[in-house]
């Protein structure tokens, strides 16, 4: 009997990771067909590496949080090297209202700030933002939680409402999940290079 329930839950965790990477390659797709004036090609071909984050919720009521699990691909355009599992995480005090639920997309350009989230260190700061969903049928979306760089490029679309100034963090770290590097949700990930 216990070998079954072992066999049940690593069968369940196989799942899940599966679905974290099938996820991530559907979160791509949106984000970036959303946003038909981004060089999605060229940024793909320049960065040193891609981080998709297919859910990532941010909660505020004064004292705020946000969260979310995602996959960073290592590598250029012709060869990725890694698939490698990551996680954000932050916190913010402040003027801050409501649930927002944000798939986002960012290209690294930089392999220091690959290598920070590979040894859990890369940390950035949280600003002002503003972001709502507008009537049926039409999406108003604005991402402005981070402050980046020309060493990152970040792309969003964002469900809810959230409005707010505030103070905080936002931590990207590599996790312990295990991806595989096959199967079919794999294949739907790298196939997101051809789409664009």
């Amino acid at each position: 009997m216990k070998k079954i329930l072992l066999l049940c839950f690593c069968l369940l965790f196989a799942f899940a990771n599966e679905e974290l990477v099938l996820n991530s390659a559907n979160s791509f797709v949106k984000t970036m067909s959303s946003k038909p004036e981004v060089p999605t090609r060229e940024l793909m071909e320049k960065s040193s590496a891609i981080v998709i984050f297919p859910s990532v919720k941010k909660v505020g009521f004064v004292v705020g949080g946000m969260g979310g699990d995602g996959v960073m691909l290592v590598g250029s355009l012709n060869s990725v090297s890694d698939l490698v599992p990551v996680s954000m995480s932050g916190g913010s005090v402040g003027l801050q209202l409501g649930y927002e639920d944000s798939s986002l997309v960012l290209f690294i350009m930089k392999n220091s700030i690959v290598e920070d989230i590979k040894s859990q260190k890369l940390a950035l700061d949280a600003t002002a933002s503003f972001s709502f969903g507008a009537r049926i049928g039409e999406r108003v979306s604005k991402i402005g939680d981070f402050n980046f760089s020309s060493d990152i490029y970040a792309y969003a679309t964002n469900d809810g409402f959230f409005a707010g100034a505030s103070f905080g963090g936002v931590v990207i770290k590599r996790n312990n999940q295990n991806l595989k590097q096959s199967g079919y949700a794999y294949e739907q990930l790298m196939n997101i290079y051809t789409k664009f």
